[in-house]
């Protein structure tokens, strides 16, 4: 099986794209990262419409099944710009700082964390995605934490065709959001 990839190519993001691809990158990778987390997570994050009975009237309300969790992983100084303002749309997604440059601070970066493999969602946010020490993280949740990788979801602003193809020889049931994918060699 292939890795799945999903290219976002909505207009928005081109734009955006254009304008990092310029170097006015700070604000526009903020903007990326919230459209790239909303494109993820609006096919995972599972919603429960609650009813208020009042005397005259019935109040309708959607909230965040509390029985799944949504964890984003990510290496908070890199990605800061991106993830800054997630909690305060959905307060319920667990952000953990992740280091994962060797195994040693991965271990230490999630030993604690305890995540339900049927339920939970784990999105790991990179700007780019461009050498494989991400992969040293696929294979600590997978090995130690026994997570499936199809519940593991890579979300990158940029990612570079050889790292995917490494990913998705490894894990090739994980899933990528990204909004561009550079070719080597093209």
């Amino acid at each position: 099986m292939k890795l799945n990839i999903y290219e976002i190519s909505h207009p928005i993001t081109k734009i955006l794209l254009n304008q990092v691809n310029e170097n006015k990158t700070e604000q526009n990778y903020k903007y990326l990262g919230l459209l790239l987390i909303y494109e993820i997570f609006r096919k995972y994050i599972d919603i429960k419409k609650i009813y208020i009975k009042q005397i005259k009237n019935i109040k309708y309300y959607n909230i965040i099944n509390k029985n799944k969790k949504y964890f984003i992983l990510t290496n908070i100084s890199k990605t800061y710009d991106i993830i800054n303002e997630i909690k305060v749309i959905v307060p319920q997604i667990q952000i953990i700082h992740i280091d994962y440059s060797d195994i040693k601070k991965i271990e230490k970066s999630v030993k604690n964390l305890t995540i339900d493999i049927e339920q939970d969602k784990i999105l790991i946010i990179e700007k780019i995605t461009n050498n494989s020490t991400v992969i040293n993280l696929i294979k600590y949740l997978t090995k130690q934490k026994n997570l499936q990788s199809k519940h593991i979801y890579i979300g990158s602003i940029i990612s570079n065709e050889e790292t995917l193809n490494e990913i998705g020889s490894n894990y090739p049931k994980l899933t990528v959001y990204t909004t561009k994918i550079i070719y080597q060699n093209k």
